[in-house]
């Protein structure tokens, strides 16, 4: 359900198709109590396959697509009404009675909540906010290219360091006008993310959003989250690793002391050298790879060493701090109501909330914090609270622990 750069979502008519009733299989998604036919329509889906996630029996949809499309809500349901649909009548014997009470008394709470965050403005951009994030970005990074001109080696080193900051900090921008929280405006959020992706981390914009909205639909969800597909440079948790042999490699047995050093940038070169330029190539995305080859120009401007160094600092910059969100909390096969497992790292990450409501400019989570504490706490969701030390300790501590549980194996 993840948007590309041409279309939020499909219009009306470009639903249901009566061949699909020749189809031995039928493809259905759960949203708001009616099972919706998507056989023929999950190869049109703007965000791709991420679709088929929800066809299993027992997923619901509803909040999925809500979230996702929060936007555009008017024409999701005008779409719906071209879709073949039935009663959901079966939910009780597939969930279980007690299951279906939970699940119904969660969702109302939280609908009740998302109602009432709507209605006091909390998805509303703010530009001013959104002026003064890009304007950090340029002041940073010019200031780290003029220190790139000095005569002191520690002066050069910091120069290349603060521009891998300021790349670093245009990566939570790109984030935020990936999730259509920056501007509000989808359409200019797609622009403003091709942009600012492509000149600030020379990487894709719609290679990116595709595979991190099954991040956000399928978080710490085996086979489903594509951030636990880390191998063969991190293993997160064990059950990742396919072969016995390659949790002994030497990338896994010592990723505590490689994570931040080697294998952040092995990961950001391989994409930024690679997998992106091929994707936008192949998939025709002329903007975005205009926008990559504009990082080159500026890259080429810095001088091959200083942007080896400011991608080093950016790539352990960026995932250093992702992997303090979740990598060490526990992992699941099967899904949950909402969310079965969350995290709050002080004020400055509320995890949970971002995942509860992506579209929402992030700069406004920790002002729900408390009431999205307070509902995990009426329905006996866990909710993680960690101070950024402490979660720094708990990511290398899991880091060496899945090693070790590896290499007895």
């Amino acid at each position: 359900m993840a948007p590309n750069t041409k279309s939020e979502v499909a219009g009306p008519g470009d639903g249901y198709d009566e061949s699909s009733e020749s189809r031995s299989v039928v493809k259905e998604i759960l949203y708001e109590g009616n099972y919706y036919d998507v056989t023929n329509f999950i190869k049109r889906h703007p965000g791709g396959s991420i679709i088929e996630y929800y066809v299993a029996h027992g997923e619901d949809a509803t909040h999925a697509m809500q979230q996702f499309h929060q936007r555009s809500s008017k024409k999701i349901r005008l779409m719906l009404q071209s879709f073949k649909k039935r009663p959901a009548t079966d939910r009780r014997m597939i969930l279980g009675e007690e299951k279906l009470k939970r699940h119904q008394a969660l969702t109302e709470d939280f609908n009740k909540l998302y109602l009432e965050l709507e209605k006091e403005g909390m998805f509303r951009p703010s530009y001013v906010h959104n002026i003064y994030r890009i304007s950090e970005i340029i002041a940073i990074g010019y200031v780290g290219y003029l220190l790139l001109f000095s005569q002191s080696y520690l002066i050069k080193l910091l120069g290349c360091l603060l521009l891998g900051l300021a790349q670093g900090r245009s990566g939570w921008v790109q984030h935020e006008s990936g999730h259509h929280s920056l501007t509000g405006n989808p359409k200019a959020d797609r622009l403003i993310h091709a942009v600012i992706f492509g000149l600030g981390l020379g990487l894709s914009s719609t290679w990116w959003a595709r595979g991190h909205n099954r991040h956000h639909a399928m978080p710490q969800r085996l086979k489903h989250d594509v951030d636990l597909d880390t191998m063969p440079l991190i293993a997160y948790n064990a059950r990742v690793v396919s072969k016995k042999e390659k949790g002994k490699s030497f990338l896994i047995q010592n990723q505590i002391y490689l994570f931040l050093t080697l294998d952040t940038l092995l990961g950001t070169l391989a994409w930024q050298l690679y997998l992106h330029p091929k994707y936008v190539l192949k998939h025709g995305y002329y903007l975005q790879a205009i926008s990559i080859f504009g990082h080159y120009v500026l890259a080429y401007q810095c001088g091959f060493l200083p942007w080896l160094i400011s991608t080093w600092a950016l790539s352990a910059y960026l995932f250093g701090n992702f992997a303090l969100s979740h990598t060490f909390l526990p992992m699941s096969l099967i899904g949950s109501s909402i969310h079965s497992c969350t995290l709050q790292m002080s004020n400055s990450d509320p995890g949970i909330e971002h995942h509860l409501f992506p579209t929402m400019p992030q700069f406004r989570h920790p002002l729900i914090k408390d009431r999205v504490k307070a509902l995990a706490e009426k329905h006996n969701i866990k909710y993680y609270v960690y101070s950024y030390k402490e979660a720094v300790y708990r990511t290398f501590k899991n880091l060496s622990d899945v090693s070790e549980q590896l290499k007895e194996a």
